[in-house]
């Protein structure tokens, strides 16, 4: 068995899909040709925010990492958010902004070691702090369960700065406190090279021996232009550009001093009023205006030009949008790249020149920032989205938004992205784009794509195509068409997964339970015709030449393997008369292959590297795959 012939079989029903073009012509036709543009799809655009336990007291739970491993997750992003901006490496605390800046405990450490154990080929990122100072005490947190005990069960105005000595609180709940307690009594000052210590104590020679080759991204710091609302202790004015981009420069340095292949992401403005106007309504020097980012850039590339040290490597920013109908919402994807997109709730694009234009809708800020690279760099850097998040509690909503935007960003090669919230029908998305994506994307077409897009992607052969559709109609099945040229195809089915008409509640537990429906999509002569239900995401898996014409009739649900976890030895039963066993990498590669003939079988992975791996068990034609972990 070749290794581009494994997919998933379910014990689901399957069933062809097979549309019905008598009474109704083919809306949309998409086309493929496998000779086309071919591009690398970074490994990180499968990321998310806060899934594991800083707290070994209240660690992850075996479910959750379940989730986590088998949802083929490929970036984590545990730093989180405005906790990281005054956290203590040394001392394991940070000072919570959002609850009376009290100061509790946090260890990356156990964290990070947590991560590498079970996750061994995820990226984990973390950060810098900028802002100056960081936590160094409890001893002086507000007793904020007394307050709740003795004032009927109500809590106290979380936004007073009321952590500290000398703190009095407003018993009238106000956002201000009447006497703000002293922030040097639980802070301690952090300048660059206190920051940057954190790279020797977890990859220095008297370190803790962390792999920092899966510690690459390193966040600078999280959203400095609202360092004012959330950090107020401290940083009582907005900060203004200059000098947070004369921390940010400070930081940089002293961390690439360190280590130069390190990935350092910034600015990581927190929205799109933000984008533009920053701290200080954009930034105008002399006569000239620049919105914010542009003024990042250009003072990121002076200095890189006068210090020959490349200072950003991620351009990273953050989105919340608001307010939005479900139709705007899974049109959201376009904001970063379409200049003809008009977005509903376009704001600081408007003060893009330093004048109000209500006429001024069109986003496309990641194609801006490239323009303003190229001016003041002289080339492009990665891009990243390392928060963001939507109102929608619809599972089929988020999982279409979460798609489209990942499917746009493999198109237009964005290094890292990782949602901040979380709903129903993302772990489903996440999953079956991690898991049956191949690394490399194929340019392709659709006639309509603000209504069905699709996303190719190949393996490095060129003999194996995913092709994945997503139907942005909120409430009609769209025909299709698909056209493919240039690539090898037998005539005849083709494994099929399909995410559609998700419930309420959470449905993704693992890669063998899920709510994915499997079916067979028909090609002939290189064309397929099929039906896709209203906000779906379809995956269609094809191999060229001798590749698999799968048989929907057959399932092997009765073939078991166990331990999915272990250093050593791998069993299997429910194989009948016999099969072929394959052990495939990440990287589609198969690295061990055993034939089989009786119904169980053992097989011995212990030579390998610890890691993640698939176990791809064949019978009578048909391939099952199973996430096995070498620890």
């Amino acid at each position: 068995m070749e290794t581009n012939q494994i997919f998933k079989v379910t014990t689901v029903a399957i069933g062809l899909v097979i549309g019905c073009f008598a009474t109704r012509a083919t809306s949309v036709t998409l086309t493929i040709d496998g000779k086309g543009e071919v591009h690398k799809v970074s490994p990180y655009i499968y990321g998310k925010n806060n899934s594991t336990s800083d707290d070994s007291s209240k660690a992850t739970t075996e479910a959750e990492w379940t989730q986590i491993i088998e949802s083929g997750v490929t970036f984590l992003r545990e730093n989180s958010g405005n906790n990281s901006t005054k956290y203590n490496y040394s001392r394991h605390l940070s000072s919570h902004p959002d609850w009376y800046n009290n100061v509790e405990p946090h260890d990356w450490d156990y964290e990070l070691q947590s991560i590498q154990e079970r996750l061994p080929n995820v990226q984990a990122m973390y950060g810098f702090q900028l802002l100056g100072y960081v936590a160094s005490t409890e001893e002086n947190n507000f007793d904020d369960w007394g307050w709740y005990i003795d004032h009927n069960k109500q809590w106290l105005n979380r936004a007073q700065n009321v952590a500290g000595i000398g703190g009095v609180a407003n018993p009238d709940n106000g956002k201000t406190a009447l006497v703000e307690g002293d922030p040097n009594s639980y802070l301690m000052p952090w300048p660059a090279d206190s920051t940057v210590g954190i790279l020797d104590h977890w990859f220095g020679e008297t370190g803790l021996g962390f792999d920092r080759s899966k510690v690459l991204y390193w966040a600078m710091d999280n959203e400095p232009e609202i360092w004012s609302g959330t950090h107020d202790d401290v940083q009582k004015e907005p900060v203004s550009a200059d000098e947070f981009i004369d921390k940010y420069i400070a930081v940089a340095k002293a961390a690439k001093n360190k280590w130069p292949d390190i990935k350092l992401v910034g600015p990581i403005t927190c929205n799109e009023w933000q984008w533009y106007a920053g701290s200080d309504y954009g930034v105008t020097v002399g006569e000239e205006f620049y919105p914010w980012i542009e003024y990042f850039i250009k003072r990121i590339g002076e200095e890189e030009a006068r210090c020959g040290v490349k200072l950003l490597d991620v351009f990273a920013i953050h989105y919340y949008p608001s307010k939005l109908k479900d139709a705007e919402v899974i049109q959201c994807h376009r904001l970063f790249f379409d200049e003809t997109y008009n977005y509903p709730q376009a704001n600081g694009i408007k003060m893009i020149t330093g004048k109000w234009n209500n006429n001024n809708t069109k986003e496309y800020v990641f194609k801006r920032c490239q323009e303003w690279m190229m001016k003041y760099m002289g080339e492009t850097r990665g891009f990243g989205m390392t928060e963001c998040g939507i109102e929608s509690s619809d599972a089929n909503i988020c999982s279409i938004w979460y798609g489209s935007t990942i499917g746009e960003f493999m198109k237009e090669k964005v290094e890292i992205f990782s949602p901040w919230t979380w709903k129903n029908g993302m772990w489903e998305t996440l999953h079956l784009f991690a898991r049956y994506n191949q690394p490399y994307y194929l340019s392709s077409q659709s006639s309509n794509d603000s209504l069905v897009s699709i996303h190719t992607t190949i393996n490095e052969t060129k003999d194996s195509l995913t092709v994945l559709l997503i139907n942005r109609s909120i409430s009609e099945a769209t025909e299709i068409e698909i056209n493919l040229s240039n690539f090898e195809l037998r005539d005849g089915d083709y494994m099929t997964l399909e995410l559609s008409d998700l419930p309420d509640e959470e449905t993704f537990v693992s890669h063998t339970d899920n709510a994915l429906k499997t079916k067979a999509t028909s090609f002939n002569n290189r064309t397929a015709k099929l039906s896709l239900p209203p906000l779906s995401t379809t995956t269609i898996l094809l191999n060229a030449g001798k590749g698999t014409n799968i048989s929907p009739e057959r399932a092997i649900s009765e073939v078991k393997v166990f331990p999915t976890s272990t250093q050593n030895r791998l069993h299997l039963s429910g194989l009948g008369n016999g099969g072929t066993i394959q052990i495939i990498s990440m990287e589609g590669k198969s690295l061990i292959t055993q034939e089989c003939t009786q119904d169980k079988a053992t097989l011995n992975i212990e030579q390998l590297p610890n890691g993640y791996y698939l176990c791809a068990i064949t019978l009578s034609n048909i391939t099952k795959t199973i996430p096995i972990i070498k620890y």
